[in-house]
């Protein structure tokens, strides 16, 4: 009987994905699909489709990033002697530099063969977050930003070795102000509860002690690096979660992720974003072993939660973000954006609740159900109004080829719909039916 189970999971994986399973992977990975998306799909087995996005991520050469970024962002010599008008312009031209680096993003979220890249550089944004209106430097978002691009898919040990020393996020959780004198348990805090162990698996002497071995690690804003400086640092014994020495930076996070723990909290954040709100705790808690014992390999995490039958579960439904409604519209209908229209994403972003590089607090968006209530569910329509007035031409309406309803609902929506409905190619019947809730979902 195992024998036959197994050879039957064999045969499933190895069977050519159908359209609905593409569209599933390529909604939950990839900020949805084209049509030429969902053919290439149709290509692959599962596994090789895993495998297909995998490979695909791990190249992390980007598009240009927008001139002068480093430049605007170092400080100036004579700040103090700038007028008030002065200190205005220079606020501008920072805010104006952030819009094309939020546009370069948006560039690289359109670009299918960076598509699962982007999601997972997106998903570590809203881990370990930051944000621009704290920081003011769009050179060190920029650098947080490629730190999350670079070791998406690595080793979590690495990354998270490489996030305590991030520019943004010492300034963001104001490590700079962490000294032995006076430490700062900020950064300490968020580290335990919300990058690696969770609440409640920590105490509060833990935080104490884990601020303390941070003292002295800032920021140089001149040289746009990170260093740490002696005269701040504490360098007295500590005692943290129950081991004790002469703890520095480096050694607080060793000890956390020898903890359990830190498996189980990271495995079930990726579960919800790609699977479900409703944790499997038996395969999550599995998993999370699997992990650590794979020294924290996050490509083997997601090849994993990708190929289980928990994530190939279609009952599994939840709501697009708002990147993923606004993306995913673009490729559904396979238009090209201008340099003009980008802008527009940045407006609808922040309109819907998700601007790039400005999450809401260091909890980041909390996602799924929060992303809807009956404003936002107007605004979301409105962009898809605004979105097939400017670019549903009849032209486009021939290319997309779809004729009837039935090809609509198959192509557009994550589940069947079982409306009846006299379907018309035309941009009012496109209109009517991508406004309505079942598009909101994937």
């Amino acid at each position: 009987m195992k024998l036959l189970f197994l050879l039957i999971s064999f045969i499933s994986f190895s069977f050519a994905l159908s359209v609905e399973e593409s569209k599933h992977l390529l909604n939950r990975t990839s900020f949805s699909y084209t049509q030429a998306d969902l053919k290439l799909f149709q290509s692959f087995s599962k596994k090789e489709a895993i495998s297909f996005l995998i490979h695909s991520a791990k190249d992390t050469k980007t598009l240009a990033v927008p001139e002068d970024l480093r430049e605007i962002s170092l400080p100036l010599k004579n700040r103090k002697s700038l007028s008030r008008e002065q200190k205005k312009v220079l606020r501008k031209a920072r805010v104006k530099k952030m819009k094309e680096l939020q546009m370069w993003w948006y560039q690289m979220m359109l670009e299918p063969q960076h598509a699962f890249r982007e999601k997972m550089t997106l998903f570590w944004h809203n881990h370990f977050v930051s944000s621009y209106k704290v920081v003011k430097n769009p050179y060190f978002m920029y650098k947080q930003n490629q730190l999350f691009r670079e070791n998406a898919l690595g080793s979590f040990d690495t990354f998270l070795h490489k996030s305590s020393k991030d520019l943004a996020m010492l300034i963001y959780l104001d490590n700079n102000s962490n000294k032995k004198s006076h430490p700062n348990e900020n950064y300490a805090r968020e580290l335990l509860e919300l990058f690696t162990l969770g609440e409640g698996n920590y105490s509060e002497m833990d935080i104490k002690e884990a601020a303390r071995a941070f003292t002295g690690l800032r920021v140089n804003r001149k040289k746009q690096i990170t260093l740490r400086v002696k005269k701040f640092h504490d360098f007295g014994a500590k005692t943290f979660l129950n081991q004790s020495g002469n703890f520095d930076a480096k050694d607080i996070i060793d000890i956390i992720l020898k903890q359990e723990q830190v498996g189980i909290f990271i495995v079930s954040k990726l579960y919800k974003e790609f699977i479900s709100e409703e944790i499997n705790d038996s395969f999550v808690k599995t998993l999370a072993k699997d992990f650590k014992e794979s020294s924290y390999d996050i490509s083997f995490l997601m090849q994993s939660l990708l190929i289980s039958d928990d994530f190939w579960n279609m009952n599994n439904k939840s709501i697009k973000s708002p990147e993923e409604l606004m993306i995913g519209l673009i490729k559904n209908l396979d238009i090209t954006v201008s340099t003009k229209e980008l802008r527009f994403l940045i407006k609808f972003g922040k309109n819907l609740g998700q601007e790039l590089f400005n999450p809401p607090n260091v909890k980041g968006w909390e996602g799924n159900k929060a992303w809807i209530d009956s404003s936002s569910f107007v605004l979301r329509q409105n962009f898809i109004k605004k979105v097939l007035n400017r670019k549903l031409k009849p032209k486009k309406l021939k290319e997309l080829g779809i004729n009837n309803y039935e090809v609509f609902q198959a192509y557009f929506y994550p589940i069947e719909s079982k409306e009846e409905y006299v379907f018309k190619n035309n941009k009012k019947h496109f209109s009517l039916l991508l406004t309505k809730s079942i598009y909101q979902l994937r």
